[in-house]
């Protein structure tokens, strides 16, 4: 009979594909949802500039895989054996969560869900090696857990507070018939759009691309302002000749931002998804598991093979893109998903009130004049759109100027908290959450906020239970647990049918 440690690694191969899947799936919604909200084109053509985004990032990533995940634990407190289970069961649980998330539309982290797996999955079963819960403690890092957990909080906030500034700015210069003006200085707003996604495919595409020398890397970092400075004055003058060549400057501003943000989704979070089992593979050819472990290019390019497909053939994918459309929907095609009550009626009407009172206290002549800026134009793009291309190319602007800042910074976020978070952000500023569909949309946003809370709870203890099974059962509890996880998944296919139908 084959070794515990051989069986083991065959599952983490065979889980590090389904979590590919579930986590395309889920993570979709960060890069799809401008374009798809907007229509800037066909569901088709955007998918494809996805897919160039997701095989490219994935081709040219260097594969380090941060086997400790962030400082979370240390793999020398545990043998060979014992780090195979830890990832074991990480891959395990993170397919079920993922898949979970992703059955009722919920966007979530696969960042913070593979941390706190690895937290839960090191914590259970120092346990149980020890005995001693003091002992058990200093085999993980809980400082850098509380740090992540400060930057969760911290992005939520900031994304949200940034989306909504951004937007009245831009909407105040622009309105909601923007086109005119757009044609005399829109360059100008372009230039700083495409510079700020710039930023972002420099900063967080750039860092794990493997054709870039340290050297490159290096003067890249000393030089950044002097970069941006000069993109900025080149894209302004290229989106000037753009405009008057009647090009929709828009649209390909949404187009790039989509296969930027999907290019580095797939450089990046990529170790997310195959992480475990390159590092469990590693363990078992006896690698030293504290340093940074390359992936092979084949590997990296197949894994993002696996996750285009994913895209284009996922219903889960579409239903998660549905739940953040719909709660950032301008349209009347918006579906109001949430079940609300009364106590959030009144929440949402008293916002209202403050909002429509504050009103007042501006002389009627700026009062008219802001009317004027937010009166919605009726015609067939805004009709099928859930929200314009201004805003759209909005969401993309902040989202990666947001996440290039604190990758900078070295500042610990969830590129999903962000994206949602100013998407949110950029509605409440256009007035998409009108008396109506308030209510529903506060609950809605709420739900999937603590449902992000919920997923560092679950991942913790759904690992520490599996870990703990594999610990006692060996190949017996690896062989339950995977039967345990095939029927999750399938059951929840079911459920997703029953919903979708």
């Amino acid at each position: 009979m084959p070794s515990f440690e051989i069986l083991a690694i065959i599952v983490l191969v065979i889980m590090a594909c389904g979590d590919l899947i579930a986590g395309v799936v889920n993570d979709a919604v960060n890069f799809l949802n401008s374009a798809i909200g907007a229509k800037v084109s066909t569901r088709k053509t955007i998918m494809m500039v996805a897919a160039v985004g997701i095989l490219i990032g994935a081709t040219f990533s260097d594969g380090i895989i941060e086997v400790a995940r962030k400082g979370i634990f240390h793999p020398e407190f545990f043998t060979i054996t014992e780090v195979i289970m830890v990832f074991t069961a990480v891959a395990i649980t993170d397919l079920i969560l993922l898949d979970l998330f992703s059955t009722f539309g919920l966007p979530t982290s696969t960042t913070v869900s593979v941390v706190f797996e690895l937290l839960g999955g090191a914590l259970f079963l120092a346990y149980l090696k020890t005995s001693d819960l003091d002992i058990a403690w200093t085999a993980i890092n809980s400082e850098s857990a509380m740090k992540i957990i400060t930057g969760i909080l911290l992005s939520i906030a900031v994304a949200f507070s940034v989306g909504l500034i951004v937007q009245f700015i831009t909407r105040l210069i622009f309105s909601f018939n923007y086109k005119k003006r757009m044609e005399k200085f829109g360059f100008l707003w372009s230039g700083i759009a495409l510079t700020c996604l710039l930023f972002f495919i420099l900063l967080k595409g750039g860092s794990n691309a493997s054709f870039l020398t340290a050297d490159s890397k290096k003067w890249i970092a000393e030089n950044t302002q002097i970069i941006l400075g000069w993109s900025f004055a080149a894209f302004s003058v290229i989106s000037f000749i753009l405009i008057k060549a009647r090009v929709n400057i828009l649209k390909l501003i949404i187009l790039i931002g989509t296969g930027s943000l999907a290019m580095a989704f797939a450089g990046n979070d990529l170790a997310n998804f195959i992480g475990v089992a390159v590092g469990g593979v590693y363990a078992y050819l006896g690698a030293d598991l504290t340093g940074n472990l390359a992936t092979p290019t084949w590997v990296l390019l197949l894994a993002g093979i696996i996750m285009t497909v994913a895209m284009f053939v996922s219903k889960k994918a579409e239903t998660v893109t549905k739940t953040q459309i719909n709660l950032a929907s301008h349209g009347n095609n918006a579906i109001n998903q949430w079940k609300t009550n009364k106590f959030f009626e009144k929440v949402s009407k008293g916002i209202i009130y403050v909002i429509s009172s504050g009103k007042y206290v501006l002389p009627k002549r700026i009062r008219t004049w802001l009317h004027e800026k937010w009166e919605l134009e009726h015609n067939d793009e805004t009709e099928k759109a859930d929200f314009d291309l201004l805003r759209g190319s909005v969401n993309l602007m902040v989202a990666a100027a947001l996440i290039s800042f604190a990758t900078s910074q070295k500042l610990p976020l969830s590129t999903t908290y962000v994206t949602f978070m100013v998407a949110m952000g950029t509605a409440l500023a256009d007035g998409a959450w009108g008396k109506d569909c308030a209510p529903s949309r506060v609950v809605g946003v709420l739900a999937v906020v603590s449902g992000w809370f919920m997923t560092s709870i679950m991942a913790m203890l759904m690992t520490g239970i599996t870990v703990s099974v594999i610990f006692y059962l060996q190949s017996a509890g690896l062989a339950v647990m995977v039967v345990t996880a095939a029927l999750i998944v399938y059951k929840l296919s079911r459920v997703h049918k029953k919903r979708s139908a």
